[in-house]
């Protein structure tokens, strides 16, 4: 499937075959493609906790409002954005040239230390970038997925044991799609309507 088949055919699904299971090969192989989206200055500010078990699930499927989707899955992926990501700069930086080194490990210090805001904003913002090469990567390796907040961020951050430096960004289920319930495509705006050139009143980008 070449990538505008996979944009097309990729849905946010809402009811999944029961009772299937995702192995870790299954996952290693999406989650081998989701390394390498992309964030700021590197920091891949991302972090991913699998549930899996029967029983979590339904706990989960509480703290969710009780939507039904999160224990017919195959696997929940709570995905997180790392507030603290910069403070490993030195070690992502660790094979780049010396000066490449020197200059953005201060620098990455300097942007972020003591900017809870931005860090904030940095975790959800590489954090959906990676849960959308998520959804991509499950697409091609034959899963199903849909993304979620409908959920008690605080609960699921107890539940999942995530420290004060990790949030919650999104929910992500993964599994096989029931019969019949790939929604169709909804009414989808023209690139017309959302590409000006230059200004937002700018002319448009044709169709």
């Amino acid at each position: 499937m070449n990538f505008p088949e996979l944009c097309a055919a990729r849905r946010s699904i809402r009811r999944y075959q029961p009772g299937l299971s995702i192995t870790d090969d299954d996952l290693r192989q999406i989650f081998q493609q989701v390394q390498y989206s992309p964030s700021s200055f590197n920091l891949q500010h991302w972090h991913f906790i699998v549930i899996r078990d029967a029983g979590r699930k339904q706990v989960l499927r509480g703290m969710a409002y009780g939507q039904q989707q999160i224990e017919d899955c195959a696997a929940v992926v709570l995905v997180c954005g790392r507030l603290d990501a910069f403070e490993e700069a030195a070690v992502l930086y660790a094979q780049a040239a010396e000066e490449i080194l020197d200059k953005f490990v201060p620098m990455i210090g300097g942007v972020y230390r003591g900017q809870p805001a931005l860090q904030r904003e940095e975790a959800i913002r590489s954090g959906a970038l990676a849960a959308m090469t998520l959804m991509y990567a499950a697409r091609h390796f034959g899963w199903d997925s849909g993304p979620m907040i409908g959920f008690d961020a605080a609960k699921v951050s107890t539940l999942t044991e995530l420290p004060a430096t990790v949030v919650p960004v999104l929910m992500m289920t993964l599994g096989k799609a029931l019969e019949g319930a790939i929604p169709a495509r909804l009414y989808r705006r023209p690139v017309s309507e959302i590409v000006q050139f230059e200004t937002f009143q700018g002319t448009a980008l044709a169709d």
